[in-house]
């Protein structure tokens, strides 16, 4: 029966509804990972600002956030240009967060600092100190307009999956979640503030709240902070996770740092 069904041109399987003996079923191809957001749909945090913020984000002359780019551009002439020249520059903040063989996300500040140590031969600057804050800005603008990829097999690496755990988990007293947020929430206000989506694009950012500039490690901490949770300290790798998750999602926003946010 089997030869003959062959012979007709019709499959064992389709006659019988089973797979031939001693052949599996084939699994069907995994299902493509959808991201919250198509790209149509992305906004960057500044469309979700008031006027006279994002009037003061475009205006390099009135970015508070500009000033550390000036110290930036400092620091990288003295200690960095032997090193990268002016496109290479453009390229750096966005190919960064990336994960490397052994695991780790490796962020902008990450790098700068493995620079500072290996190359520099001098000191690792603390996180949130201003001369990384300045170089990751300065880094970070010299990047404006580029479009971040991320590593075609970033979804199936233990550190996205951790940040996008992190990102979807309920936790806290106020049992909420930063998708809680910026998924299902986007575009409402609480009091007089619009959320957004969740991008992480424009930092380092001028924050009005804070009078000065911040790096998206600060950024996370304190949204740990307003869902009264346990806030991770600075080093904690959940935070670089996270960026990486974060930077995945909003693959597609051109970088926008040093950005203007309330």
């Amino acid at each position: 029966m089997r030869w003959l069904l062959v012979a007709l041109g019709f499959s064992f399987a389709a006659y019988f509804g089973v797979a031939p003996p001693g052949r599996a079923d084939p699994k069907p191809p995994p299902a493509a990972i959808q991201k919250p957001y198509a790209l149509a749909q992305l906004r960057s945090g500044a469309s979700f600002m008031a006027p006279h913020l994002q009037a003061q984000q475009r205006d390099d002359d009135q970015n508070p956030g500009m000033l550390w780019v000036d110290q930036g551009r400092d620091l990288f002439a003295a200690d960095c240009a032997r090193c990268h020249d002016a496109e290479a520059q453009k390229r750096l903040a966005a190919k960064l967060p990336r994960v490397t063989p052994n695991g780790p996300v490796v962020t902008l500040e990450t790098q700068i600092n493995r620079c500072q140590t290996d190359r520099v031969k001098r000191a690792d600057y603390p996180l949130e100190s201003q001369p990384l804050l300045a170089l990751s800005s300065y880094l970070s603008f010299a990047a404006r307009g580029e479009v971040y990829r991320a590593q075609s097999d970033v979804t199936s690496t233990e550190a996205w999956q951790r940040g996008r755990n992190a990102f979807t988990q309920v936790q806290g007293k106020l049992d909420f979640s930063c998708a809680a947020c910026h998924d299902q929430m986007a575009g409402k206000r609480v009091r007089t503030q619009a959320i957004s989506q969740g991008h992480g694009v424009g930092f380092p950012a001028y924050r009005v709240e804070w009078q000065g500039v911040g790096s998206l490690n600060r950024r996370l901490r304190a949204c740990y902070f307003g869902m009264e949770t346990l806030v991770p300290a600075q080093s904690d790798p959940i935070l670089a996770d996270l960026a990486l998750y974060l930077a995945w999602r909003s693959e597609g926003l051109p970088l926008e740092a040093p950005a203007v946010r309330r």
